[in-house]
């Protein structure tokens, strides 16, 4: 921002300079000041220091008060006094000192004010175009960075919503293996679970990550549900990952809710069920397809394979992140749940 700030003005300092230059110059006469009767200089440096007052005058200060006040009246008012006042002062000056100098002709003090508010008058509406068109990039900038805002509060916002119950379920693995199995299985477990945290809380803070790292936390995650669940469960876990390039970039956490859904709403304890986890990256796209049956369950309204609040946060950030490049169907077939997500990595 201050590069900008310092390329304004010396864009502005060299527009101002170029013009006293040819002025003082090339121009022969301004009002009854006659360039062959003295030193041409001294009244193109006042008239450019005055036209420089009633130039910024404008643009910067009343058009700025304006965009606050929004006050159409009050606006056309200051502009008003501005351009009189300072062309009444110009006028006295210039007919006090000048004309005596640089000219033999007489001129009434009404014919120098005339030719006075004829040049602030141009002045005056380059003031006007440059201050609204600078508003009106500041105030498109200013949504632009609000929209960038907004939306990185609601990527956050949604990332923080990904995984809370699935903490919670490794957290009482790990109590459970503790007081069950001993030591050096429980060791196990939360080596995992200090992978997945690590990954949650330092790995997802970042725009994107390599897809070989997103592959590394769901491998983890299906590892520690497979711990979850015991041998006579007739649950049937299949993960099938394949890759021809593992440095694609893909926003973290972005996949895992399916996966993470897929267990939270397909697994059986009496009937035989059968989870199927495939990605697939080739050719700058990722294809994920997630199966899991539809376990019916007491109690919970979410009965249907369908994590409502998961799912459609996830669906938020891929219309966030991805507005034209996804794809994402999702399908209940009374007894299989499938998902079928399709980027564009590009």
């Amino acid at each position: 921002m201050n590069i900008l700030k310092h390329k304004e003005y010396i864009v502005h300092s060299v527009i101002w300079i170029a013009g006293f230059i040819i002025v003082a110059g090339f121009v022969q006469t301004i009002g009854n000041v006659r360039r062959e009767m003295g030193d041409f200089i001294y009244p193109v440096a006042v008239g450019t220091l005055f036209s420089i007052t009633l130039f910024y005058t404008i643009s910067s200060r009343l058009i700025g008060r304006h965009s606050l006040k929004k006050s159409n009246s009050l606006f056309f008012t200051q502009i008003t006094i501005a351009l009189l006042g300072l062309t009444v002062v110009e006028t006295v000056v210039d007919y006090s000192l000048f004309p005596a100098y640089y000219s033999t002709e007489s001129e009434s003090l009404y014919s120098q004010f005339v030719v006075t508010l004829v040049f602030n008058l141009f002045i005056l509406a380059v003031a006007l175009g440059y201050g609204f068109i600078k508003m009106w990039f500041k105030s498109e900038r200013q949504k632009q960075e609000l929209k960038s805002q907004k939306l990185s509060a609601e990527l956050d916002f949604l990332k923080a919503q990904v995984n809370p119950h699935m903490l919670f379920n490794m957290l009482n693995m790990a109590y459970s293996s503790a007081t069950t199995y001993g030591d050096e299985r429980t060791a196990d477990i939360i080596e995992k679970i200090s992978s997945q945290l690590r990954y949650v809380l330092y790995d997802s803070n970042i725009n994107s990550v390599s897809i070989r790292k997103e592959i590394d936390h769901i491998e983890g995650f299906v590892a520690l549900q497979k711990m979850r669940i015991s041998a006579d469960m007739p649950v049937k876990i299949k993960l099938d990952i394949s890759t021809d390039n593992e440095s694609y970039q893909i926003p973290p956490l972005l996949l895992i809710p399916f996966i993470e859904n897929a267990f939270k709403y397909g697994i059986s304890f009496h009937n035989p069920t059968e989870i199927i986890i495939k990605i697939e990256c080739r050719d700058n796209t990722l294809n994920l397809v997630v199966k899991n049956p539809v376990i019916k369950r007491e109690r919970t309204s979410q009965s249907d394979g369908f994590s409502g609040i998961g799912l459609e946060n996830v669906r938020k950030r891929l219309n966030i992140l991805y507005p034209s490049n996804h794809i994402l169907k999702i399908s209940n077939e009374g007894e299989i749940f499938i998902v079928n997500l399709t980027l564009n990595l590009k």
